[in-house]
């Protein structure tokens, strides 16, 4: 069963007027005070569970190098531990980042804000990265989502910034 994307307007329409214009709102009134609402409390809920998950991550790698260490720097080496040690926190850290984009694609998707997972992770890629290419947009009213989107994956990504150096920081000293 084809899935159809709700009714937005084309992606000029508003534009060059100095923001939306009446009739772009006028046009929207379809579509109810309460979904818009309650896609947006669901999209805030969510952003908060997906940064749960990724303290939660953060918290099991750290974990799991104080239960580690000594056992490989016994048998493998201060050299080889630390590498090991920054090589497995970047690669739990990408596969959180990764984990997080499919939600929030899964998101969009079944919420038939976009008309594919596909382009759902993708934009939410885009987003979290800053990178934000444009090439594919959520409309009226739904565009604020990108931004939350945007805001929580630069916090998840500051946040996996600072643990990496964190764990840099300790290869080093005991270098």
């Amino acid at each position: 069963m084809k899935r159809k994307p709700l009714e937005t307007p084309p992606e000029d329409e508003g534009r060059g007027h100095g923001g939306s214009n009446r009739a772009e709102v006028d046009k929207h009134l379809s579509i109810s005070s309460r979904r818009v609402l309650g896609v947006h409390a669901f999209a805030l809920l969510l952003s908060l569970v997906l940064f749960y998950f990724h303290v939660v991550v953060i918290f099991d790698v750290i974990a799991e190098i104080h239960r580690s260490k000594p056992w490989m720097l016994e048998h493998l080496g201060v050299r080889h531990t630390g590498k090991i040690l920054l090589l497995g926190s970047f690669f739990a850290l990408l596969l959180a980042h990764l984990a997080e984009a499919g939600i929030w694609g899964l998101f969009l998707y079944r919420t038939r804000l976009l008309p594919r997972i596909t382009d759902g992770i993708y934009f939410t890629a885009t987003s979290i990265t800053t990178l934000g290419y444009g090439d594919i947009l959520l409309k009226y009213p739904w565009r604020h989502l990108g931004t939350l989107i945007a805001i929580t994956g630069v916090l998840m990504f500051g946040c996996s910034t600072a643990f990496l150096f964190v764990v840099l920081q300790e290869v080093w000293h005991h270098s």
